[in-house]
């Protein structure tokens, strides 16, 4: 008897397995997938004037060598299933940050950027480069 018993938990705990079910998150939980944090990826937006790049993937010291640089001209943003790393400016910029935090809200700070110089991102984080000076 505990034998079937056995074998018939093994078998329901392998059909929710199969159906999704053993790899769900709790409520409250966070789940993180493919470099995204829940539905919110490190994204890039060039909302200034200007050519950027934004930087697939961030080293220690910098961008990741070999990592691809995808290039935004004006207007133009990273897909917001994607998870971005960072972002090269050639001009002085500034712009905004928006970070995604408990209980569920965006903080939004300023930053400004040299010439030449690139800016980590967060995986829960969006970055809007509004302006750039040349």
């Amino acid at each position: 008897m505990k034998r079937t018993l056995t074998a018939l938990g093994l078998s329901a705990a392998a059909l929710m397995a199969t159906a999704g079910m053993a790899n769900a998150a709790p409520a409250g939980d966070v789940e993180i997938q493919g470099g995204c944090l829940a539905a919110i990826c490190g994204s890039v937006m060039n909302e200034s004037s200007v050519y950027i790049y934004a930087i697939k993937d961030w080293g220690t010291d910098g961008p990741k060598p070999g990592t691809e640089w995808k290039r935004l001209n004006p207007g133009e943003e990273t897909q917001r299933n994607q998870d971005w790393d960072g972002f090269w400016v050639p001009c002085s910029a500034s712009g905004r940050i928006a970070a995604w935090v408990p209980p569920g809200v965006w903080k939004w700070s300023d930053f400004t950027l040299q010439a030449g110089y690139a800016r980590k991102i967060s995986t829960h984080e969006d970055a809007h480069v509004r302006s750039q000076r040349c």
